[in-house]
């Protein structure tokens, strides 16, 4: 694997992580819901053609989630998952393993699951000021939800355009600062 691959792993983990916890599986943990979306960004490092013009990571989000659904239905029906110390590409003789650039850099501290829990409750008691759609908005971008969307992703489940989205998030983040510094006064 080239350098140029193994930064287009790590810079796309979290994207990684944030469509595995989209999906909810009696069968895998999120953490294979993960792994298993590292296949598919492995895949999709590997056929990922940067003079087409797509960005990447919107060329790779198909291979995770099929990655990813692939996983449970396999599980579904009784077949093995990979594992993450699987050589790569799948079925190679060499060393290289998905392990050998993952990084969990978003594991959280064991203390910031209860601060996270701490600013949400703030978060949510305060969002009384914002109309229904900056809510709608606010919850799904910072994952209020159980999981965190990018604006494109809100736009499709809200009907709105991506930029559009921005504008009602940024405006909905003024409004909330306006709404915390008068409640400090």
């Amino acid at each position: 694997m080239t350098k140029e691959q193994e930064k287009l792993v790590k810079d796309n983990m979290g994207y990684v992580i944030t469509l595995a916890r989209q999906y909810k599986s009696d069968v895998l943990s999120t953490d294979d819901l993960v792994s298993e979306g590292s296949f598919g960004l492995m895949k999709a490092i590997e056929k990922y053609d940067p003079t087409r013009g797509k960005a990447f990571v919107t060329f790779a989000a198909p291979y995770i989630r099929h990655a990813i659904e692939m996983a449970i239905s396999r599980l579904e029906t009784g077949t093995d998952i990979r594992s993450t110390d699987e050589s790569l590409p799948v079925g190679s003789r060499n060393n290289y393993t998905l392990l050998n650039v993952l990084e969990d850099v978003n594991a959280e501290k064991a203390d910031a699951i209860t601060e996270e829990d701490t600013l949400t409750e703030d978060l949510l008691r305060v969002m009384d000021v914002l109309n229904e759609r900056e809510q709608e908005v606010i919850k799904r971008y910072y994952g209020l939800i159980g999981y965190r969307l990018t604006m494109a992703e809100i736009g499709e489940d809200l009907g709105m355009k991506r930029e559009r989205v921005r504008q009602v998030r940024d405006q909905a983040v003024r409004k909330l600062r306006k709404a915390a510094r008068l409640g400090k006064d």
